[in-house]
């Protein structure tokens, strides 16, 4: 990491801790003094996965896919992404991902958070179904 005086840094992706959320690999690329109202996550979904569809009750979400492609459904239609897409969800808009051949990794951009440090997670699934990834 290079930090300077005036609080600039740079840091590489494996500088950050990983978590698993949901199944998902999840980095936190901004810490909450840095920008608080906004989530800056680097996401990773094995491939023969899907994360259920889920709902951010406040947040809304932009994604830019990286790698991989993956069928994103959103409010029950399913759509393919690939490398170089990009997709905006707004607050309340049910949204999933599921992979076939191959590991999806995605930036995730929200406002507010959805995993904000200090508070509950601004996600919820449907009742009965199982929150965690599961193999397709």
């Amino acid at each position: 990491m290079i930090t300077q005086a005036n609080g600039v840094e740079i840091k590489n992706l494996k500088q950050f801790k990983s978590e698993q959320l949901f199944g998902a690999s999840i980095t936190r690329l901004l810490e909450s003094g840095q920008l608080p109202s906004v989530g800056f996550d680097h996401v990773r979904i094995p491939k023969g996965s899907a994360l259920q569809p889920h709902v951010h009750k406040v947040a809304e979400s932009f994604i830019y896919v990286l790698q991989g492609t993956a069928i994103v459904t959103l409010d029950s239609k399913n759509y393919l992404v690939a490398v170089g897409d990009t997709i905006y969800i707004p607050p309340g808009t049910s949204h999933g991902f599921s992979t076939a051949n191959e590991d999806v990794i995605l930036l995730s951009v929200q406002s507010p958070p959805i995993y904000p440090e200090n508070s509950a997670a601004d996600i919820k699934f449907k009742k009965g179904h199982n929150p965690l990834l599961s193999k397709t």
